[in-house]
């Protein structure tokens, strides 16, 4: 680092006659040289740079605290907003310098020392010298030792600065240049602080500053026109005269506790008006210190947040009341955004999945379906949201491998501008059971368990189309229990039932795994044996009849009976149809009949001539 380089001496004509004022002054120039050394270093010091960045900031914590406590002390406070104003610029520029200074140091150090240099003076100039007379109990004399105006004053120390910075780097001359703007266009700039002080007068939100003791010393307009108190009435009362007996006391303990320690404190009110009104507040209150660190003042800023607050709550009831209806809901509700994400669910939809609501939110809802499922959910999901409404029914994914078949729909809606899909699932898994139930009593004959007539039609005909396709074999037993009559008339119909769930039974212990036996109407039955040949056929007939002629029916106490039956086997031609296919099969069991029953007999064609 270069050595102390002095850009800046100290001019008496700017002591105020206040020692520790001008001491306090005497020490920022000291660190203004110091950030001018640290400009010059080659290499540049960023800890340097820190170090007087820290150096500043104790500074202001003196040199402020310090003059507010002088300016408590006399009665004309009408600069004491110019007064703050001008620390908190200061306060803002040492911040800038710190976020700066950490991609661009050595810019940083150079617009810092030209916001330095004029501030000082100007501070000095516009701020200290009128409070130091105010102090002192001097009138205005501009030809003791202060310069005749705030810009005569920028003036000459400007060209005692410029005296010293003409030799230096490019960077200090820049520095100089922007001061040098930065003075010509000061009227502007106090132009527009005068339209910020107008602003801050016109403030939306109540300030409000108190003593140590919190006695209110200042409120600002936007406060009496809340509250309805006058500024005679607020000054020199306590805030608690806004105090509505809503706030618990732990909440005024928390409150002190933080800001007698030194610590911002935020948090909300309920107040109430001075005509009984209550209203909702949201306040920050800060200590504000003298320069020995003790706290001199709070200052409250508070913003009225009645109507936010109302709003809220409509909406937390109305929320409520939404909750407690989709809670109620028979099934699962859900909610999907436009890209098919659940933004909400019902308590039900979680519970059945054995997920969190939070884990669910969020997720695409194709996620839960698996196959064909997923994409036929896919496409009713965009129906909705081109078409409307939509429905469909799936297989819902709930975890370890299982599925819950669900009745889903589907409803398009629009809330606050957004596209929303809004539905319930069902559980139609009883109903699903049930028509399987259905299905298999329409399919099947309720005493034998067997296929039925239609169904096992609709099997022998698709059997039948497969073999005509392929060319393979397929043979057709047409079967007939012999002498059943005599069996309803000997024994009752209780036992002719018997006997033809006995012929079921043996039936399906007879035939192949992939022969279809069925009823065909009272006592007559059939069966479709694919890839079979006739004398294939003929051994499973015979297989089956030779079975039954050994069977046993109980009758009663009478001990039992037996019975027997005639079959007829039929072979599949060359594009044979069913209808021709059975017709030859009841041929052949006719012969089987004639010839004497409980036989089994092949039909045979005629070759052709």
């Amino acid at each position: 680092m270069s050595e102390e380089a002095v850009i800046f001496e100290w001019d008496t004509r700017f002591e105020t006659g206040l020692d520790e004022m001008d001491r306090q002054h005497r020490s920022l120039v000291v660190l203004i040289n110091s950030l001018v050394s640290v400009l010059l270093s080659d290499p540049f010091s960023r800890d340097g740079l820190d170090r007087i960045l820290e150096q500043l900031a104790e500074f202001a914590d003196t040199h402020f605290a310090y003059e507010e406590s002088l300016m408590a002390e006399i009665e004309d406070r009408s600069g004491l907003d110019s007064h703050r104003a001008s620390h908190s610029t200061f306060l803002v520029r040492i911040g800038e310098a710190k976020k700066a200074g950490t991609e661009r140091p050595r810019e940083a150090a150079g617009s810092l020392l030209s916001f330095l240099s004029r501030w000082l003076v100007l501070h000095i100039a516009d701020t200290d010298f009128p409070l130091a007379r105010a102090i002192l109990g001097k009138p205005p004399d501009p030809g003791v030792n202060e310069p005749t105006s705030s810009f005569d004053a920028i003036l000459l120390a400007m060209n005692h600065l410029f005296d010293n910075l003409a030799s230096r780097t490019e960077a200090i001359e820049a520095s100089r240049k922007r001061i040098e703007l930065e003075a010509l266009g000061r009227q502007r700039a106090e132009i527009e602080f005068n339209k910020l002080s107008n602003a801050v007068g016109h403030c939306p939100l109540c300030i409000l500053v108190t003593d140590s003791k919190g006695i209110i010393e200042y409120v600002n307009p936007k406060f009496t026109d809340l509250t309805g108190y006058s500024v005679s009435e607020a000054i020199g009362s306590k805030p608690s005269l806004l105090s509505s007996g809503r706030v618990s006391r732990e909440q005024y303990i928390e409150m002190w506790k933080t800001i007698s320690s030194g610590q911002e404190w935020h948090g909300e009110f309920v107040n109430r008006k001075k005509n009984g009104e209550l209203y909702w507040d949201r306040a920050s209150i800060s200590p504000v210190f003298d320069s020995s660190g003790s706290i001199t003042h709070y200052v409250s800023i508070q913003e009225n947040i009645t109507e936010s607050r109302i709003a809220a709550e409509r909406v937390r009831q109305q929320k409520e009341f939404s909750d407690v209806i989709i809670n109620s809901l028979p099934g699962i509700f859900y909610m999907l955004d436009e890209g098919g994400r659940f933004v909400r669910v019902n308590r039900q939809f979680p519970e059945v999945l054995g997920r969190s609501e939070e884990d669910l939110l969020g997720t695409n809802a194709l996620d839960l379906f698996a196959g064909d499922d997923r994409d036929l959910i896919g496409k009713r999901i965009a129906e909705v949201f081109e078409q409307g409404e939509s429905s469909a029914e799936a297989n819902l994914q709930v975890g370890n491998g299982r599925s819950i078949p669900y009745y889903f729909t589907g409803h398009r809606t629009s809330i606050d501008g957004r596209i929303y899909l809004v539905g319930l699932g069902t559980d139609i898994s009883e109903r699903r059971i049930l028509e399987k139930k259905l299905l298999e009593q329409a399919r099947t004959d309720m005493l034998t368990g067997l296929p039925n007539r239609r169904h096992f039609m609709e099997l022998a005909t698709s059997e039948c189309e497969r073999a005509n396709r392929y060319g393979g074999p397929l043979s057709l037993m047409m079967i007939d229990l012999d002498g059943f009559k005599n069996i309803n008339d000997t024994h009752g119909h209780q036992a002719g039932d018997r006997a033809l769930v006995a012929f079921a039974e043996v039936c399906r212990k007879s035939v192949r795994i992939n022969d279809i036996p069925g009823r065909i109407g009272g006592e007559e039955f059939a069966v479709i044996l694919p890839e079979t040949d006739e004398n294939r056929a003929f051994e499973v007939a015979e297989r089956l009849r030779r079975a039954l002629a050994a069977t046993i029916v109980k009758a009663g106490t009478g001990g039992g009976f037996g019975f027997t039956a005639s079959i007829g086997v039929a072979a599949r031609a060359d594009d044979s149809e069913l209808d021709r296919l059975i017709s030859e099969a009841d041929r052949a069991l006719y012969a089987a009949k004639s010839s004497g029953r409980n036989r089994t007999v092949i039909f045979r064609r005629q070759p052709a001539s």
